[in-house]
């Protein structure tokens, strides 16, 4: 796999809508991590450059999301569904990362930005509705599916009444799931 071309202050400071002296400041006060290249010029890694953004909570913008693949976070007790999911979507360019319970969800919603959860519901420690309502306060704008083979169980009920959300039945198969993500990603595919 190709390494992708490093950026330069002028990039960032487009994308972020400053000026290029405003990011050889981040970089001089050691904020943002750089090397120099010939010419006595700033080249910064994009991972880099993502960090500085997480550490800082500024949002990623669009023109960099554009050129990664969507992140897609699927939480479920059950390793063969994880193990579906992620074949299903990791087939269809998304990057995919795998948590078998709440916390572990959780933990991984705070320290990297998805584009999409799946969730299931009845989770073992950490209910399903708990993680939901955590996720939400963490990063309202994330699309969340919920997982179930129980429509109507009261814990499915209480999650959907938390907030938007889409219901997948268990079980599903790879139409169900091509179609979830039209729905989530119809403006961007």
């Amino acid at each position: 796999m190709a390494r992708e071309r490093p950026l330069t202050t002028g990039d960032i400071a487009r994308m972020l809508h400053v000026t290029p002296m405003a990011v050889l400041k981040w970089i001089k006060a050691g904020k943002l991590k750089a090397y120099r290249v010939r010419g006595g010029h700033h080249r910064i890694e994009r991972d880099e450059f993502q960090r500085f953004l997480q550490e800082n909570e500024i949002p990623i913008p669009e023109e960099l999301r554009a050129s990664e693949p969507r992140r897609i976070l699927v939480v479920d007790n059950d390793p063969s569904i994880r193990e579906a999911l992620q074949l299903c979507l990791s087939q269809r360019g998304y990057q995919v990362s795998p948590a078998p319970a709440g916390r572990a969800a959780l933990k991984a919603v705070k320290q990297q930005s998805y584009d999409l959860v799946f969730l299931d519901v009845l989770l073992p420690g950490k209910s399903g509705p708990e993680v939901f309502q955590a996720i939400q306060a963490l990063e309202p704008s994330l699309m969340v599916v919920l997982l179930t083979e129980s429509p109507d169980h009261p814990q499915v009920l209480e999650a959907l009444e938390l907030g938007p959300a889409m219901l997948l039945c268990k079980p599903f198969g790879a139409q169900q799931i091509e179609s979830v993500l039209d729905l989530v990603f119809k403006d961007s595919r």
